[in-house]
């Protein structure tokens, strides 16, 4: 049985970044593409039947404004899960983009492609009309990396571990340490974060680059 490809939409006004996405992405998954490089043409491209199940944005593509356009894409295609890609060194509008239910996750360019599959996968999963599925708040990358270097290295490690995956008890082997200490480390590292749960903190530390 041939599986249905994911229709992906890559908004980007640079044809090197959307092309090499989309080969390193098609060695990943079932992947078809769809290309957009403005305003004028991630809108068209969103309403050409049959649609797309996600799209991958850079919000500085001509026409986007600071933010205008993002809220006219939410706003056509409210169901249409965004990924939103950029290389800013700041995003002063992120916050305000997080509130929009459709907006999945805010990347960096300079983070792993194991990052963005990652952040695909969870973006999809929210998207599903199931009552399991749960959309994330996406997380806000340049918000949190003062907060990823103010870390202590304890507590860094504790949250890495976390977030590749282990639990309370193997972290506590791994590091020598109780689990009642691993329990308090993950508080503070989830509080410093600003995320509620392993879920979160594995998208963020797996999707932001290192400061």
């Amino acid at each position: 049985m041939q599986t249905t490809p994911i229709r992906i939409l890559l908004a980007d006004d640079h044809e090197i970044v959307r092309v090499g996405l989309a080969a390193q992405l098609g060695l990943l998954g079932c992947y078809e593409f769809v290309h957009a490089w403005s305003l004028t043409t991630l809108l068209q491209a969103a309403a050409q039947p049959p649609g797309c199940d996600l799209a991958i944005v850079d919000v500085y593509m001509p026409g986007m404004g600071a933010g205008q356009g993002l809220a006219s894409l939410c706003e056509a295609h409210p169901h249409l899960p965004l990924i939103i890609l950029s290389g800013a060194s700041t995003l002063p509008h992120a916050s305000q983009w997080r509130r929009w239910p459709s907006v999945r996750a805010i990347l960096h360019k300079s983070g792993p492609l194991d990052g963005l599959r990652a952040a695909i996968d969870l973006a999809l999963a929210g998207a599903a009309p199931s009552p399991a599925s749960i959309a994330l708040p996406a997380p806000d990358v340049w918000g949190h990396l003062d907060a990823l270097a103010a870390l202590s290295a304890r507590v860094a490690r504790v949250a890495r571990l976390a977030a590749q995956g282990l639990s309370n008890a193997q972290i506590a082997g791994e590091l020598g340490l109780s689990e009642g200490s691993v329990k308090q480390y993950l508080k503070q590292a989830f509080r410093e974060l600003g995320v509620m749960n392993r879920t979160q903190l594995s998208l963020l530390l797996n999707t932001t680059p290192m400061p």
